[in-house]
């Protein structure tokens, strides 16, 4: 059987659009990441491949920001070495670049990625945020700056679009979304798109 491809899951979620309304799902449905949570991903675009199942064996997404970011590591320039960094933070208590976290809007700026610099629109607004401080708090958070410069050039060439990933993971999620609670007819639809 043929993978799903863009168009096929495109004619996919079209087949269903009449019994689900994919512009007002929940994006906290339990039986949705239950699935991503055990990687039972044949037939959703961009999730079939054993590279993508063990991402989400590892991560066990449970929410919309935590797909977001499996996908991106899966598929994004930071692609798999940042994944289990991700993991760790996950566990690792208090936050632990503690030097980032002493300028007041990092925790916020890294709040979707559990603390680690992955998308690009983070690196936008911390160099924002830093050409907005006055010379004094320049001084006074200069250690907490060389440290997120460092990071910010180290990491530049592998930071991906949250925009364009989270619209990846919406349409692997509505397709999710489909498998969990139309399973006849996602395997049907699929088996007439994929054979």
């Amino acid at each position: 059987m043929k993978r799903m491809n863009d168009e096929r899951a495109k004619q996919m979620l079209a087949f269903a659009a009449g019994k689900i309304d994919f512009d007002n799902i929940p994006l906290d449905d339990r039986e949705t990441y239950e699935l991503f949570q055990r990687a039972d991903t044949d037939g959703i675009f961009m999730m079939e491949s054993e590279w993508d199942k063990y991402d989400l064996l590892q991560v066990k997404p449970k929410n919309f920001d935590e797909l977001t970011a499996t996908i991106a590591m899966s598929h994004g320039l930071a692609i798999n070495p940042y994944l289990y960094t991700y993991i760790k933070l996950e566990h690792i208590k208090p936050f632990s670049y503690p030097r980032f976290v002493e300028m007041p809007i990092m925790k916020d700026v890294l709040s979707d990625t559990r603390g680690m610099l992955l998308w690009k629109e983070q690196k936008e607004d911390i160099l924002e945020y830093i050409d907005s401080l006055s010379e004094e708090e320049k001084e006074q958070y200069k250690i907490a700056i060389r440290i997120v410069l460092l990071e910010i050039e180290l990491r530049s060439r592998t930071l991906s679009s949250r925009k364009f990933f989270r619209g990846r993971a919406l349409f692997c999620y509505k397709m999710a979304y489909m498998k969990a609670h139309m399973p006849s007819e996602f395997e049907e639809y699929r088996q007439i798109l994929c054979k």
